[in-house]
């Protein structure tokens, strides 16, 4: 039996592998982002007929860096190691905000917030089975550009009226990547971290951010369109790669990008040490791990 964390579990991808990894016999700690969603969570794993003794759900604002620490720290205090780390949750180009840390909210969530979860964890991945982190990323991360310290800063702490959500979004996704890789060069010979591309899948996600309603009025009812042609996934196809990912006996590429159970090229950023280790060294300044 594995034990898996998963953050943002409450529906879509993150729905569908909790199920499949209690349905696998695993233990599964589930993040989500309030007692609704957690209720929710439960009820709908009861009518999809799935057990949830192995299930332990806790309530996590990744918006928010207190909320990241008491989480690693109940980890520390219930569990003796860690065998799956999968970072679902995030959010998508949503208005301009700024957390209560500092952080443009996007950049938080996405990206700062699950590298502070993954930095403090690492004690606990690395007294893990056969220990893996598999990280959400997206398409989008490999058409990011950030490549100096001075402009991470920049986009971690972007004005308003300097906002671009998509651009904000496509960064944090590509930090996601270069965390992954940077880890790898360093813990490789004891955890396995890898970053993924799920596919465009037809989530809340899209629904959420500041073009939702837009989204929603045009791509829920043509969704069936591209479920047919392939240019959409279903939730259950989205969260096939991250599965995958957690449950094989093949050999994984340490650091690599995923799409489609299979590795795909990503972005050169991610082959740039000196910037890996620039943005490693500034993130573990802002979250206090000095």
């Amino acid at each position: 039996m594995n034990i898996c964390v998963v953050t943002g579990a409450n529906s879509g991808m993150g729905m569908v592998t909790i199920q499949e990894l209690l349905e696998r016999g695993d233990r599964v700690i589930a993040t989500v982002r309030s007692a609704k969603k957690a209720t929710l969570l439960v009820q709908l794993l009861r009518e999809h007929g799935v057990s949830h003794t192995n299930l332990e759900v806790e309530i996590v604002q990744l918006d928010q860096l207190d909320s990241v620490r008491q989480f690693a720290d109940l980890l520390f205090d219930r569990i003796g190691r860690i065998d799956r780390l999968i970072l679902n949750a995030g959010v998508m180009v949503p208005p301009y905000h700024r957390t209560k840390d500092g952080f443009e909210s996007q950049f938080q969530v996405n990206y700062l917030s699950h590298f502070y979860l993954i930095e403090r964890l690492l004690p606990l991945l690395e007294q893990g089975q056969d220990p893996r982190v598999i990280s959400i990323s997206s398409l989008a991360g490999e058409g990011g550009l950030i490549r100096t310290d001075i402009e991470l800063e920049a986009m971690a702490h972007v004005k308003k009226e300097q906002y671009n959500p998509m651009r904000s979004y496509r960064e944090s996704k590509l930090l996601q990547m270069v965390h992954m890789r940077e880890l790898a060069e360093q813990y490789g010979d004891r955890v396995t971290f890898v970053s993924v591309h799920p596919g465009i899948v037809n989530t809340d996600l899209f629904y959420r951010g500041k073009y939702g309603k837009v989204l929603k009025t045009v791509l829920k009812p043509i969704a069936q369109i591209g479920y047919w042609t392939g240019k959409l996934y279903t939730p259950e196809y989205g969260a096939k790669t991250a599965l995958y990912l957690a449950t094989t006996e093949d050999r994984l590429e340490n650091g690599g990008y995923y799409a489609d159970s299979a590795p795909r090229l990503s972005n050169p950023v991610v082959e740039d040490e000196t910037y890996r280790q620039q943005a490693r060294h500034l993130s573990k300044q802002w979250v206090g791990l000095t």
